[in-house]
């Protein structure tokens, strides 16, 4: 195949943009750039692997499987990087983009352009989605970089990578030069860093169920009514939690437990419901039913952020869950940044993450009678 076919694209979106980039990529490379083309491929590690302490495994992963960087530099990225590297994902998750400026502005990045042998794939980035495996973490398998490294969710999700040779030529210029670029893959030489400078200043646990447990907890204090139920079951989460078992094998250990707690909050917000409207008709007393009403809504909260973070269906299609989480920050169910960004992030990708669960034949963690 002509390593010059792939900036030919056919999507009226990409077409004008990967023209431009043919251009200016013939007007400075010779037939020896051209060649190599199937032999390299850009890949990011995230800000999540980075303030879990994960870039260096995730290299090293990388090299495994004969994917060599030769080039990676640690930077930030603002709003405006974020767009350019992003530029077609954009448009497909208009609605949802705001999460990506939210995550990306808590930690650096690390751009890469990786060097090596394709073997069974038509080009490199094929071999290298085939090792980091899908984009929710959830769905892949053993041996996947998002998977064994347990990725939080579809944005947290440890590591980007390019579809093909011509998407790694316009994300690695994001960050490189296009005569920085023609020189490393001209003389492709496994780079050296400082590992120091790889990792981050305090490594923060920021997996999925490790965060809901934890804010969890804390919303269980404002509970009304079953509150000792609730709490036994967070002592269980705990206890699979800190096995750090294989995705698969925590999701399976979760679900009865995660099915009871939505279940009870479900019936505490019934019973909720009820108080505020028995309260409201009992005889006149403004001060005392006051003082009922913040005690209700307490607990209507905490049931609902408790039950929304146990059931993926009822995450999925909660539409009111940036007021909800605004009311647990109130009450301090939420206490540091990152569990602000695990917890949204998690909601606005859950749909997608329910579908590719279903798609791959694997459960939803889900009091729901359908699925």
């Amino acid at each position: 195949m002509d390593p010059l076919s792939y900036f030919d694209r056919e999507d009226e979106v990409e077409k004008e943009e990967y023209a431009r980039l043919k251009e200016e990529f013939l007007s400075a490379a010779d037939d020896h750039h051209i060649s190599v083309l199937p032999k390299i491929t850009f890949a990011m590690v995230k800000p999540d692997a980075f303030v879990r302490g994960l870039t260096i495994e995730v290299i090293e992963g990388l090299k495994r499987n004969g994917l060599i960087p030769i080039a990676l530099k640690v930077t930030d990225m603002d709003e405006a990087l974020i767009d350019e590297l992003y530029i077609f994902v954009k448009q497909k998750y208009y609605e949802s983009w705001w999460i990506m400026p939210k995550v990306f502005s808590q930690a650096p990045v690390i751009p890469m352009i990786l060097y090596g042998e394709p073997g069974e794939f038509p080009h490199l980035s094929g071999k290298l989605r085939d090792v980091i495996g899908p984009t929710s973490p959830d769905v892949g398998r053993p041996g996947n970089i998002r998977y064994d490294l347990k990725g939080t969710n579809r944005v947290l999700n440890i590591i980007h990578a390019s579809d093909d040779p011509a998407a790694a030529i316009r994300e690695a210029k994001v960050f490189f030069s296009l005569d920085e670029i023609l020189d490393l893959i001209a003389n492709p030489v496994e780079v050296k860093y400082d590992p120091d400078e790889l990792m981050p200043e305090e490594v923060v646990d920021i997996s999925r169920w490790s965060v809901f447990n934890k804010v969890k907890s804390e919303a269980s204090e404002y509970l009304e009514y079953g509150r000792d139920d609730i709490s036994q079951l967070l002592d269980i989460e705990a206890s699979v939690v800190e096995k750090n078992l294989p995705i698969d094998d925590e999701r399976e250990a979760l679900l009865e437990t995660e099915v009871k707690m939505a279940k009870i909050c479900r019936d505490i917000l019934e019973r909720i419901s009820d108080d505020f409207v028995n309260s409201a008709r009992a005889p006149a007393d403004p001060k005392g039913k006051g003082k009922l009403a913040e005690r209700y809504e307490d607990t209507a909260i905490a049931a609902e952020l408790i039950g929304v973070l146990s059931d993926e269906e009822w995450m999925s299609g909660h539409q009111g869950f940036d007021r909800l989480l605004m009311l647990s920050m109130a009450r301090e169910f939420v206490g540091s940044e990152w569990e602000e960004v695990v917890i949204h992030s998690t909601w606005a990708v859950m749909p997608q993450m329910v579908r590719d669960l279903k798609k791959y034949g694997k459960k939803v963690i889900t009091s729901s009678e359908v699925q």
